[in-house]
């Protein structure tokens, strides 16, 4: 559990010192940002982001560099140095440099709760793919640089494609990348499937929220993707696009096209159920994500509540603030409860 947090150049922070957290954390501060940048502070720490800011982005204005450390209540002290300048990252556990992997296998993982979410059966996407994405890289060390192997080669490919369309290089030119696409995006889907099968699998337990008696629950994960079969299927469908992907110049599968849903006896949840019952579903599945976590890393995960409270409605805040007791919280919100540690910045 962390029970101190230091701040030295981090967004508007010159200098700041917080001791003596507790299970449950309520930030209190008129202005919004004070708030949101101390919880961004601690997701950063945890390989998160709340803002999707770029480092650069986090440090003070005319400084160069900015430095957080937390320590735990073992006296254990974790820290991340980030230099604007020169672009360089350093971790430290116990004022000793630490590989990113070593940091974050020894460090616990952060689940981020925020308005946005609410908002994610509704919207893009991609927003969806992030769910699945944020939720793997907080599972697994390794996951967060398949990503970017993944991108790099997805860029390298697309350019080649403008190239034998522009007829700069030969059609064998391919075949180099479509080998190193499907290998990387087959990678990538074993890591999805786990966490897919594992949300299909408890995903029925959400039946309880619906006003009507449902008799089918179902997350549906949408892809061209043949699951038994990942990396041939994902070959034979480059090949049948190849003419096409030619003419555009983009690769026409791949793990960031696709998507899911959730259905409730056949029909599709964001169509038929309340915005009562798809925003109990919704704070169902960011618990869920939270075990999948919890269970691969053996580590409970710190969770982030950053503006949420006001977004919700009294039943779903008591439904999300009880089944937050037994991980270390911090919320950015004024919510009047007995034994909350309330920092007043």
């Amino acid at each position: 559990m962390i029970k101190e947090l230091k701040l030295v150049n981090f967004r508007n922070f010159s200098e700041k010192i917080i001791s003596n957290f507790e299970i449950e954390n309520f930030i209190i501060w008129e202005n919004w940002k004070w708030k949101t940048n101390i919880l961004e502070a601690i997701s950063q720490l945890w390989n998160n982001s709340i803002t999707k800011l770029n480092l650069d982005d986090l440090v003070k204005m005319w400084e160069d560099y900015f430095f957080i450390e937390v320590k735990d209540d073992n006296e254990n002290k974790y820290s991340f140095y980030y230099s604007k300048k020169d672009k360089k990252r350093n971790f430290l556990i116990n004022n000793k440099k630490s590989t990113k992997k070593e940091f974050h296998q020894n460090t616990h993982s952060c689940v981020i709760f925020s308005p946005i979410m609410m908002n994610m059966i509704y919207l893009s996407p991609s927003l969806r793919r992030d769910f699945l994405d944020d939720t793997l890289k907080s599972s697994y060390s390794e996951y967060e640089n398949l990503l970017k192997n993944y991108r790099k080669i997805l860029k390298n490919r697309n350019s080649i494609l403008k190239a034998i369309h522009e007829k700069r290089v030969s059609e064998k030119e391919i075949e180099f990348w479509d080998k190193k696409f499907i290998d990387v995006s087959s990678e990538i889907y074993n890591y999805r499937f786990k966490f897919i099968n594992f949300l299909q699998e408890s995903i029925v337990n959400t039946k309880e929220y619906f006003a009507w008696k449902v008799e089918k629950i179902e997350f549906i994960y949408k892809t061209k993707i043949d699951k038994e079969n990942i990396a041939q299927s994902i070959k034979e469908y480059l090949e049948k696009n190849f003419k096409r992907d030619i003419i555009l110049w983009k690769t026409h599968i791949w793990p960031h096209v696709d998507d899911f849903e959730i259905k409730t006896d056949d029909l599709s949840l964001i169509h038929f159920a309340s915005r009562w019952e798809t925003k109990s579903i919704i704070i169902y599945l960011k618990l869920l994500e939270w075990i999948f976590i919890e269970k691969k890393t053996n580590r409970k995960p710190i969770l982030i509540i950053d503006d949420l409270l006001s977004e919700l409605d009294e039943n779903h805040k008591d439904m999300l603030l009880k089944k937050i007791n037994y991980y270390q919280t911090f919320i950015s919100n004024i919510y009047m409860q007995d034994n909350t540690f309330y920092i007043k910045l």
